[in-house]
């Protein structure tokens, strides 16, 4: 487990680095991209404020230092509806074939289409589309109960492992975008249509998602560092947030939003950002205390 207090510099760095990969790209591609004027500005304009974030004076007013600690839980949607545009602009969709083939091969179908149509049942379905929706306020409830209660290591831990982890996903999106079943496919429809979260989730999804943003999946991915920073930092919570996990990943298929092969992604993804973090840390570890000692 990362053990350092609050330091924002790591997330300032993530962020900074996805705005200029980005702006290089939409530069580059620009004659393909609507917009792309305005869109080089904003990205130049938010590089600034992040940069500038980093000298905030400690007597600053709290929202400030508010702003300071969470815009990434703010920007992230941003950035994820301009993945839809960037991806139709100069997005390579070769990808997406080859992934439905493979999807069909492996599990011998589609069990983004055959697990509704075996377990038509309404009240598995309101559960696990409940659990997809909980999936936009897992990192702000978690990181808030840390934030609020003083557990800073744990909330930067969080926010930088989540800001990785969507900045890798969001690039991937871009560069090599995979349309997703919610586009392919019609939805499950009755008998599981027509009740509260499953009419809620598909409205939400109709209108907040981002074409081409499938593989891997950020619900899964997103979800399972949240678990894995959870498990190590305050596993009692594992038993309220492990119904949901569950619920969660299963609904990305179940509801026809993702292939079985984005979860698998997905989960592939957490691990490795994770892994990779927590292996740095420890060989960073010795230096620091020499440092210390020093």
């Amino acid at each position: 487990m990362l053990a350092h207090p609050l330091r924002t510099d790591r997330v300032f760095l993530v962020f900074l680095v996805y705005l200029v990969v980005t702006f290089a790209l939409i530069g580059t591609f620009r004659r393909v991209v609507p917009h792309w004027g305005a869109l080089l500005l904003a990205h130049a304009a938010g590089a600034a404020v992040i940069y500038l974030m980093r000298f905030l004076p400690k007597g600053s007013p709290p929202v400030l230092r508010f702003l300071r600690d969470w815009y990434p839980v703010l920007v992230f949607p941003l950035l994820y509806k301009e993945v839809e545009v960037l991806a139709a602009a100069f997005g390579n969709w070769g990808l997406t074939p080859v992934l439905a083939h493979l999807e069909s091969s492996v599990f011998a179908g589609h069990p983004s289409l055959y697990l509704s149509e075996t377990l038509p049942i309404v009240a598995l379905s309101e559960y696990v589309h409940f659990c997809y929706l909980a999936y936009v306020g897992l990192v702000p409830l978690v990181g808030g109960l840390w934030y609020f209660r003083g557990r800073r290591d744990a909330f930067a831990e969080l926010l930088y492992l989540v800001s990785v982890t969507f900045a890798v996903s969001y690039l991937f999106y871009i560069l090599f975008p995979v349309d997703s079943p919610f586009y392919l496919s019609p939805p499950p429809g009755e008998p599981l249509a027509g009740h509260f979260f499953y009419d809620l989730v598909h409205f939400v999804s109709a209108r907040g998602g981002a074409r081409g943003g499938a593989f891997p999946s950020s619900h899964v991915s997103i979800s399972t560092v949240v678990l894995l920073v959870v498990a190590a930092r305050q596993p009692r919570w594992l038993v309220w947030l492990t119904p949901i996990y569950v619920g969660l990943v299963f609904a990305t298929v179940y509801g026809r939003f993702h292939y079985a092969l984005d979860v698998v992604a997905g989960w592939a993804l957490a691990v490795g950002v994770v892994s990779m973090a927590r292996w740095a840390e420890r060989a960073r570890a010795p230096r620091q205390r020499a440092a210390e000692v020093g």
